[in-house]
C-alpha cells in the first residue's frame, strides 16, 4: 500500500521527493555563472555622456531616433528652456544634459522644494552592507557556515528534520491538491467566463530540514537576516530573464473590517538577496481596506530591475495598525514563499501566497530576454486635475502597470517607476487627465519617444516623459 506522502503526490499530480530531493538548490547560482562586473559608486556613472542631441548608448547598435522629429534632441534641449534647472531642485540636472550628475533619482520624487523617496528605494552603499565581502562584488553571496543568519534551524534537533519535513510537505501537496480539484471543475464545465484560482506557492516554515541539517538553508541563501534594500545601481545592460509584477491582492477573513495595514512585500532575487520592495507602507501611512474583499495594495517602484532565471523569494510582512503606539498591533501576514519560474516564461502567473485567515494573490509575469526599463516623468499642472499615468508593453497589452494616480496642481512634479520590457519591443506610457488620453510611445534601441501628443496636452499643463532601456553600463 502507498505511504500518505504517495498518495498525495499522486493527488496534486506532482512527483515529490522527501528532505533534499523536495527543496532542490536554494542558492541563487548567478554569482557563479555571471561574470565579475563589480559595483559603480553612483548610478550616474552607469551613463555615458550625453552628445548634442542626448542618444544614450546602445547596447548593440547606434539608436535611431523614429521618425517624429518630436523624438529628436531638440525635444531634450526645449525642455530645459521650459524648465529651468532651478524648478526642479538642486539635484536635477538639465534634460539635455547630465553635466556631471545623476541622470535618475532612484525612486526620487521631487515636487516643488520639497524632497521625499518612495520606501525602500534608497541607495546603499555595498561595500559597508553588513556581512560584504571584496569578492562579492555587490551581488555575488558567499554562503558558507560561518556566514550570519537568523534561521532558526540550529535551536531544532537534528531527529526533528523529518518529521517536519513531512508536516510542511503534507500541508502543501493538501493545498496543491484543493487548487487541483477547483481545476478540474472549472475545465469540465467548459465554463470560460469563470475565473481560475491562483495557484499556491511554496511557503517555507520557519525551519525546514535543510536548515535543521545546515544544508542548502534558505534563510543563508537569501541572507533574509539583512533588511536592507537592493542598491539601484546592480543591473545589467544585456537581456536577461527578468519579473514583472502587475497587481498584489490581500484577501483577509481573520480582520474585523475597516482595518488599516501596513508593512512590506519584497523580492530577493538572484543578482542580489536583498530587498527589492514593490509594497512599503509605514505604520504611519497605513493603507485602510472598508471591506472584506480582495484589496490590491498599491504597489511603488522597485528600486531596480528584478532578476529571476530559476526562482526568487518573496518576502510578506503585513501587520494590522491598532490604535495607540502600536505595541498591540497584529500581524496579518508574515511568509517566505519561494517562486520557481523555470519553465513559465512569457506567461501569466496567477499565485497564492496562503496564510492562516489570510492569502495574498499575486500577478506576475516571468519574461525572457527582457531589459530594465526606467520611466521619468515630468509635470506641472496649471489647474487642479486628477492625472493617471499607466505603462504598456506589446509583451504584456492585456495588463497595465500603475505609475501614478492622484491630484496634481501647481508645482513641479517628477516620479520614477522602474518596469520591465523584452528586448526590442515597444512601451506605451498613457496619461488620462479629465476625459482625455495621451501617449507616448517608445522602443527599445531608438532615443526619444517614437511618437508622443500634440499640442492639445498643454491645455492641461506641461508634461514630459523619457524611457531609458537597460540604463546599467555593465560589460
Amino acid at each position: 500500500m502507498a505511504s500518505t506522502e504517495e498518495q498525495l503526490c499522486r493527488r496534486s499530480g506532482e512527483t515529490v521527493g522527501l528532505l533534499h530531493s523536495f527543496h532542490g538548490a536554494y542558492s541563487p547560482s548567478s554569482c557563479t555563472e555571471e561574470p565579475d562586473f563589480g559595483c559603480p559608486e553612483d548610478l550616474g556613472d552607469l551613463h555615458d555622456p550625453l552628445e548634442e542631441l542626448d542618444v544614450v548608448k546602445s547596447r548593440d547598435q547606434p539608436p535611431s531616433t523614429g521618425n517624429d522629429p518630436v523624438a529628436s534632441g531638440i525635444a531634450w534641449r526645449s525642455l530645459d528652456l521650459m524648465f529651468p534647472r532651478e524648478d526642479c531642485g538642486d539635484d536635477w540636472s538639465d534634460w539635455s544634459g547630465r553635466e556631471g550628475e545623476r541622470d535618475f533619482d532612484d525612486g526620487q520624487v521631487i515636487e516643488g522644494n520639497d524632497e521625499t523617496y518612495c520606501p525602500g528605494n534608497e541607495v546603499n552603499d555595498c561595500s559597508t552592507q553588513e556581512g560584504s565581502d571584496e569578492d562579492d562584488d555587490c551581488g555575488g553571496q558567499v554562503i558558507d557556515d560561518d556566514t550570519e543568519t537568523n534561521c532558526p534551524g540550529k535551536h531544532y534537533p537534528k531527529s526533528d528534520a523529518e518529521k517536519i519535513e513531512r508536516m510542511w510537505l503534507r500541508r502543501y501537496i493538501e493545498q496543491v491538491g484543493d487548487y487541483t480539484d477547483i481545476y478540474n471543475e472549472i475545465m469540465s464545465r467548459e465554463d470560460d467566463d469563470t475565473p481560475f484560482p491562483p495557484h499556491p506557492l511554496k511557503v517555507f516554515p520557519d525551519a525546514t530540514a535543510e536548515c535543521i541539517l545546515g544544508e542548502n538553508c534558505y534563510h543563508r541563501a537569501y541572507k533574509t537576516h539583512d533588511t536592507s534594500t537592493t542598491p539601484s545601481s546592480l543591473g545589467y545592460c544585456t537581456p536577461k530573464e527578468m519579473l514583472q509584477f502587475f497587481s498584489v491582492y490581500l484577501s483577509s477573513s481573520a480582520a474585523s473590517y475597516p482595518i488599516s495595514v501596513y508593512g512590506i512585500f519584497a523580492v530577493r532575487d538572484e543578482l542580489d538577496p536583498r530587498r527589492n520592495c514593490i509594497f512599503n507602507c509605514t505604520r504611519d501611512d497605513a493603507i485602510m481596506i472598508e471591506k472584506q474583499d480582495s484589496f490590491v495594495l498599491p504597489l511603488c517602484s522597485p528600486s531596480r530591475g528584478m532578476y529571476v532565471r530559476d526562482r526568487a523569494l518573496l518576502e510578506v510582512d503585513l501587520w494590522v495598525k491598532e490604535e495607540g503606539d502600536g505595541s498591540v498591533d497584529k500581524q496579518l501576514l508574515s511568509s517566505y514563499a519561494e517562486i520557481d519560474i523555470r519553465a513559465e516564461f512569457d506567461d501569466m502567473l496567477y499565485v497564492r501566497i496562503p496564510g492562516d485567515g489570510c492569502n495574498l494573490d499575486l500577478k506576475c509575469m516571468a519574461l525572457a530576454q527582457s531589459v530594465e526599463t526606467v520611466i521619468q516623468v515630468y509635470a506641472k499642472v496649471d489647474h487642479p486635475c486628477h492625472v493617471r499615468f499607466t505603462a504598456f508593453s506589446t509583451c504584456y497589452d492585456d495588463y497595465e502597470i500603475l505609475l501614478f494616480d492622484g491630484k496634481l496642481f501647481g508645482d513641479v512634479k517628477l516620479f520614477q517607476h522602474v518596469v520591465t520590457v523584452k528586448e526590442n519591443e515597444k512601451l506605451d506610457v498613457l496619461l488620462k487627465v479629465d476625459n482625455s488620453l495621451f501617449q507616448w510611445t517608445f522602443q527599445d534601441e531608438h532615443v526619444g519617444p517614437v511618437c508622443c501628443p500634440d499640442d492639445s496636452i498643454l491645455a492641461y499643463g506641461h508634461f514630459f516623459v523619457r524611457v531609458f532601456f537597460a540604463p546599467k553600463d555593465y560589460q
